[in-house]
C-alpha cells in the first residue's frame, strides 16, 4: 500500500500502546487530593496523578477498559475532573 506524498501514516497498535503506557506511567508521583465523592463526602486521598486524572482506578490502578475493567464516576476533584472506580472494585474498600 503506497501513501500520497506529504501524508503521515496512522500509527499502528503497538505503537498508541506503547504512548499510552509512556504516558500513564509518568503520572505515578503521588499527591494528597480532595475528593467530592458522588455521596456528598468530601475525603482527602492519596492518589496518583493518573488516579486523579481519571485515567485509573481509585482503588485498584487498573486502567479503564471494558467488562469488569469498565469505569463508573465516583466523585470529583475540583479544577483537576472526576475520578473513577472500575466495575470490579465499585463496592470495595478505600
Amino acid at each position: 500500500m503506497s501513501v500520497e506524498p506529504g501524508r503521515i501514516c496512522a500509527p499502528d497498535k503497538a505503537l498508541k500502546q506503547q504512548r499510552w503506557d509512556r504516558l500513564i506511567a509518568s503520572k505515578q508521583a503521588v499527591s494528597t487530593f480532595a475528593v467530592m465523592l458522588e455521596n456528598g463526602e468530601l475525603v482527602s486521598l492519596d492518589l496518583t496523578q493518573a488516579q486523579a486524572e481519571g485515567l485509573e482506578c481509585l482503588t485498584c490502578k487498573r486502567q479503564c477498559g471494558t467488562g469488569q475493567g469498565a469505569f463508573r464516576p465516583v466523585g470529583r476533584i475540583p479544577s483537576v475532573g472526576s475520578v473513577f472506580e472500575c466495575v470490579a472494585c465499585s463496592g470495595g474498600a478505600r
